[in-house]
């Protein structure tokens, strides 16, 4: 059985100097209601993947389990790229602690052609939680990776599928920005929504079209800088 997470997230809240900031977008959003869902359905957790010389992508999985209150089911890294021997290393301790706080692993974006058969098998993975558990919440940062100076990068192609297969089960979206403000991280909340997919999309509109849709809903929660490809 795995360890919850969200006790782990809060003490490790706690020792952030200084405190995180932490604003919601609506004045009527309280943090109960956000772990609220409708029809007895999930909420799927959409955030950028930010990072920096000091601060490490595993803070925003940090920060915002200490916050939400629920725990989430995190899609995390499978191990770092280009990092020398840590790169073995990070592909035997990331799966290992994904199955100890009953996270998913996933292969980093973009996709290699050579993990496509464990990339198959994450989403597989995060399909069935999503759709046997009572009240899922599934955390996803769609990126998948770092990008240059912590802006927003264009999602690969499929990411949009994949979300469109999760909101079957988790149709309710909750936007997260995170980003760093003079040493302190800043959390802000955005409004929950639902997709409302345009009608005659082929497959390959309809994954750009949702992917740019989350993107946005990220975009207009983060300081311009950061927008990046979502100014």
């Amino acid at each position: 059985m795995a360890i919850p997470f969200r006790p782990i997230a809060r003490l490790l809240f706690t020792l952030l100097h200084p405190a995180p900031s932490v604003d919601f977008l609506s004045d009527t959003l309280s943090v109960p209601e956000l772990g609220q869902t409708a029809s007895n359905r999930g909420t799927l957790i959409t955030t950028n993947h930010f990072s920096a010389p000091d601060f490490r992508a595993w803070w925003i999985t940090i920060t915002i389990s200490a916050v939400y209150p629920a725990n989430i089911h995190w899609v995390v890294t499978s191990g770092w790229e280009n990092s020398g021997w840590l790169t073995g290393f990070t592909h035997w301790l990331f799966p290992f602690g994904s199955k100890v706080l009953g996270f998913t692993p996933m292969p980093a974006m973009p996709p290699n052609p050579a993990e496509s058969s464990h990339r198959a098998r994450a989403v597989r993975q995060v399909l069935s939680y999503a759709s046997h558990a009572v009240h899922p919440v599934v955390g996803l940062a769609p990126e998948g990776a770092d990008t240059p100076g912590g802006v927003l990068g264009k999602l690969p192609p499929g990411v949009g599928r994949f979300i469109t297969l999760l909101s079957e089960y988790c149709p309710q979206i909750l936007p997260v920005g995170v980003w760093k403000d003079n040493g302190q991280i800043r959390l802000k909340f955005g409004q929950p929504y639902r997709l409302s997919l345009p009608a005659d999309l082929t497959a390959k509109e309809r994954d750009r079209w949702v992917g740019d849709t989350v993107m946005q809903r990220i975009a207009a929660l983060l300081p311009y800088p950061f927008r990046g490809d979502y100014q």
